[in-house]
């Protein structure tokens, strides 16, 4: 049963900023365990409406009665970049994007996210399309491989951490999480927090998935099916997709979209330290919020 608030990120911040009409039509874009979609709808009256979007499939498989049950809710398969096949244009008053994996999904062996425990190196968020992380980092040139982890993971041993794959794959295909992380390990100061492996599969999981081209058109998207007034709040958890998200609010780096936006209060929330320590993978969590200027 689907029932994971306590995985949502900046709750409070979230609904004080984005449900600013009780009756009005919202859209989360990444329902993931419908932890911000249940606190939406809570927030919202017998009027209002919750459009749920979410790309990974098994994620939506047996849903609390809470959503099922709840004639205010739908819930869509299907990628959030398809946004403006659902709705017209200037329908919606406040769509959420949280840009996060879900704890379901990392702490699931099976989907090979993370590094923390051994599985297939698989990293799809949607299961049933394109090629495994597996499938790529053993067919991948040796340059390819460096540009993505230095690019997307912003990895300075990514040249070392290529050398190695490449070398480690002549004798062996790459199957496990395990042996992507232990190549990585070796190649990687130990001196630090984080886990070594933390940049590279990120970076990896990034372009198996697309991430960055999807986030590009769901903000355009968004941009056409936002109302007048309407706000947008994206919740993003490392620096290039931050960057990505400010540029789009200062009206840069846009595909046609000449849309204005306006940030509310502040221009970016973080958790607090208190949520920090209840959920450790919130630390990183940059949360904006803008209003579409008419």
């Amino acid at each position: 049963m689907t029932n994971a608030t306590h995985e949502a990120v900046m709750v409070d911040e979230v609904l004080e900023n984005l449900v600013f009409k009780q009756n009005g039509k919202y859209v989360d874009c990444t329902f993931g365990a419908g932890g911000h979609s249940l606190e939406i709808l809570n927030r919202i009256n017998n009027k209002g409406y919750l459009t749920s979007i979410e790309k990974d499939e098994s994620a939506t498989k047996d849903l609390s009665a809470k959503f099922t049950k709840d004639s205010r809710f739908t819930l869509i398969n299907d990628s959030f970049s398809n946004l403006r096949k659902f709705f017209e244009v200037e329908e919606v008053d406040g769509i959420l994007i949280d840009l996060g994996i879900s704890s379901t999904q990392l702490d699931d062996p099976l989907r090979g996210f993370s590094f923390q425990s051994n599985g297939p190196l698989d990293m799809r968020i949607d299961t049933a399309t394109g090629q495994t992380a597996a499938e790529w980092i053993n067919k991948a040139s040796k340059k390819e491989i460096e540009d993505v982890l230095w690019i997307l993971g912003q990895e300075r041993a990514s040249r070392r951490i290529a050398s190695k794959i490449c070398e480690f794959r002549e004798k062996k295909f790459i199957e496990t999480t395990k042996e992507l992380s232990d190549l990585i390990i070796s190649c990687v100061n130990k001196k630090t927090k984080k886990h070594p492996a933390t940049n590279s599969f990120r970076a990896i999981r990034m372009f198996i998935n697309n991430e960055i081209e999807e986030l590009q058109k769901v903000l355009e998207a968004a941009s056409y099916v936002l109302c007048c007034g309407g706000r947008l709040a994206v919740i993003s958890f490392h620096s290039m997709e931050d960057r990505i998200v400010k540029r789009f609010f200062q009206g840069k780096d846009r595909i046609e979209s000449k849309v204005e936006f306006e940030y509310m209060k502040d221009r970016f929330f973080k958790p607090t330290a208190e949520e920090i320590s209840i959920n450790p993978r919130s630390r990183s969590a940059i949360l904006r919020v803008a209003e579409k200027i008419c």
